[in-house]
């Protein structure tokens, strides 16, 4: 195996940076305004602190793989049959999550730019992911580089842009916790937005050295992250109101439809927060594939990796298109919520149980 470049925190934090940009203005504002009547910040500070938690623990396994790819040495570990076992929802989720991403941003563009273009030609931005993520996890990483202060910077504007015509006391309750929250399919069903590390932990080789530097990036994006989603939460909701803004499918984007002022040279800005966006999307896929690439390979090393993913992209691409309606999108993403959480706190915890089970083994003999 070639021998991954070293990655800075900086590189780790564009990639992580990034996919929360890629994910948290589409379905996510729709999933937290329905999930409580009481203050928004709430569902998202805890999901916050819960990404924070896993990614702790992801790092404490990254730390000990001595340079190796987290699935191979899983399957050190476990043995090939219960490494099988025990990264079979993994890989579940990962293809549940890009299928939805991808079908996701498809009707939204579907539905506010090109209304009469067909799904399965939309789902084509598969493509380029595809032979990104085939060309190898480097080159992702340097793409997220490139375009992160060119995304974030629009992505700045519109939000500035986006406080006109906000009203504060539409944001209200800003200080009532809601019980029945936790028990929403709506807040955990938006787990989605806050796992972008670990699709990078699957598909990376680390050792202590570089498992720190995945460590600080993301809690570094984490704060950058969290700003950003509040504002794709909140500005929607200061402008049409908690009642109306439940109501809506995509609530960022149509709050970029509703704003209209003389000064602005640009009379779409829709338009502007997609064509910003997609760019992040195709990298967040590529991402993902690459991931599901390097689980498949891991477990079975006879197959390589880039076909792997090749092939992988013509499966997704045909799950997608033939998702009959948006409905079932949505109900995959509920759907999905077990197998969400099992990757979040279940398989880091599992490998951290048995790494310490062989090691008092070891220091018993």
């Amino acid at each position: 195996m070639t021998p991954q470049p070293r990655l800075s925190t900086y590189a780790y934090f564009c990639l992580f940076a990034l996919y929360f940009g890629a994910t948290g203005g589409f379905l996510y504002p729709s999933l937290v305004i329905n999930s409580t009547s009481g203050s928004l910040w709430m569902p998202i500070l805890l999901w916050a602190g819960a990404s924070a938690a896993s990614c702790l623990l992801y790092a404490r396994v990254l730390g000990r793989l001595g340079g190796q790819p987290l699935v191979p040495y899983t399957r050190g570990l476990l043995g090939p049959a219960a490494a099988s076992l025990a990264m079979l929802p993994v890989m579940l989720f990962a293809i549940g999550a890009i299928v939805v991403m991808l079908r996701s941003f498809s009707e939204l563009v579907s539905m506010t730019l090109l209304p009469t273009t067909p799904i399965a030609f939309l789902d084509g931005m598969i493509a380029p992911a595809a032979l990104l993520a085939a060309a190898g996890l480097p080159p992702i990483f340097r793409a997220a580089r490139a375009l992160f202060l060119m995304a974030f910077l629009i992505l700045l504007f519109l939000m500035l842009v986006g406080l006109i015509n906000t009203h504060l006391y539409y944001g209200g309750p800003w200080l009532r916790p809601d019980p029945a929250l936790l028990l929403s399919g709506g807040f955990f069903g938006g787990s989605f937005l806050w796992m972008g590390f670990t699709f990078v932990a699957l598909c990376g080789s680390f050792d202590s050295g570089s498992s720190r530097k995945f460590r600080k990036g993301y809690l570094l994006s984490l704060g950058t992250g969290t700003l950003l989603v509040l504002a794709f939460v909140y500005l929607p909701v200061l402008t049409f109101g908690r009642e109306l803004g439940s109501r809506l499918t995509f609530p960022f984007v149509t709050k970029m439809d509703s704003v209209y002022q003389y000064w602005i040279v640009f009379e779409n800005l829709t338009a502007i927060f997609l064509s910003a966006t997609m760019l992040s999307v195709m990298i967040v896929l590529a991402l993902k594939l690459r991931a599901i690439g390097s689980m498949a390979s891991g477990l079975w090393p006879r197959l390589p990796a880039d076909k792997l993913i090749l092939g992988g992209a013509l499966a997704v691409f045909a799950l997608s298109t033939l998702i009959p309606e948006w409905r079932d999108v949505e109900s995959w993403v509920f759907h999905c919520i077990a197998l969400r959480l099992y990757a979040l706190f279940a398989f880091p915890l599992l490998l951290l149980i048995v790494q310490r089970s062989k090691r008092a083994k070891e220091d018993a003999a």
